[in-house]
């Protein structure tokens, strides 16, 4: 009866620890600093000068109706994407605070917002998306602002996003270079950009990209080192890579029963088929009626 009353006991602690793990820590790890630029329109390192008088009404997704924060950000450097003095970046307004408890009035109890959000004289570098309907860039994810103010790491990861930039930028010189890793990162750039749908776009199609870059990313793929390298972030992993392509049996691509046996047929197909099969990208479908226009430059 002791034993079963210490074993409950223990499970409920347990339990108890687990309920109170922050919400952070189960958050998404992030890209490597150079891959999280692969769907970006514009990358710059940045300060926040102030913010526009009023909300933005502007969707977040197809069918939605977001409020949108619009900074004024004053622009020192730009590492990829076309260079401008100043732009504008929206981001999510965070919630008005709960009302407080008292006589009558119930303790408002919910999730902390954990969006992303700018603050005036913040310095950071920026990860940016267009907003196909207004004239600002938008923020993604938590993990797309690099803040300069007690980061020690920030020189490091902006010289990686600057490598990045370069290889994407020249992507025949990436696929070709001397560094396995630098190939590796240049295929990883390329197919992340091309088959990730683009954000605000309801109804994306896809067109084959280029045969001679195509074979390239393949070929590159398929002699990659696809061992479980310790340290190695899940945006650089090949078979993930490999399964972001989304070939098929139409492709002749069959998936082994035994997952074991996936890396060497994933492989095998890869060299088998980067002569003939053609990578499909992603491209924006029709322009909203009374969208601006596109920026120019991209792949």
């Amino acid at each position: 009866m002791k034993r079963t009353i210490v074993c409950v006991a223990g499970a409920l602690c347990l339990a108890l620890m687990v309920a109170a793990v922050p919400a952070r820590a189960m958050m998404i790890a992030a890209p490597p600093a150079g891959v999280r630029i692969a769907t970006a329109d514009l990358v710059v390192v940045g300060k926040v000068k102030d913010f526009g008088p009023r909300l933005v009404p502007a969707d977040r997704f197809a069918g939605d109706k977001g409020q949108y924060q619009v900074a004024n950000v004053l622009v020192g450097e730009t590492l990829f994407g076309k260079s401008a003095a100043r732009i504008k970046v929206g981001f999510v307004a965070p919630p008005p605070p709960p009302p407080p408890g008292g006589p009558g009035r119930p303790i408002r109890i919910g999730p902390r917002f954990r969006g992303v959000t700018l603050t005036v004289g913040q310095e950071a570098c920026l990860i940016l998306v267009k907003h196909p309907m207004k004239d600002f860039f938008v923020i993604n994810a938590y993990y797309d602002v690099i803040n300069l103010k007690d980061n020690p790491n920030f020189a490091k990861e902006k010289a990686e996003i600057a490598k990045a930039a370069k290889l994407l930028a020249r992507p025949k010189e990436g696929l070709k270079a001397k560094d396995a890793n630098d190939r590796l990162l240049t295929a990883a750039l390329l197919i992340t950009r091309y088959r990730t749908p683009k954000p605000f776009n309801p109804m994306p199609k896809t067109v084959a990209i280029d045969a001679a870059e195509s074979k390239q990313v393949l070929e590159t793929l398929a002699n990659a080192d696809w061992a479980n390298v310790p340290g190695r972030n899940w945006a650089m992993n090949p078979q993930g890579l490999f399964f972001r392509l989304g070939v098929t049996p139409k492709d002749g691509w069959v998936q082994p029963k035994d997952f074991r046996q996936l890396p060497d047929e994933a492989k095998k197909w890869l060299k088998a088929n980067a002569a003939t099969y053609r990578i499909q990208k992603y491209v924006a479908g029709p322009a909203p009626k009374g969208a601006p226009p596109a920026l120019p430059g991209g792949r």
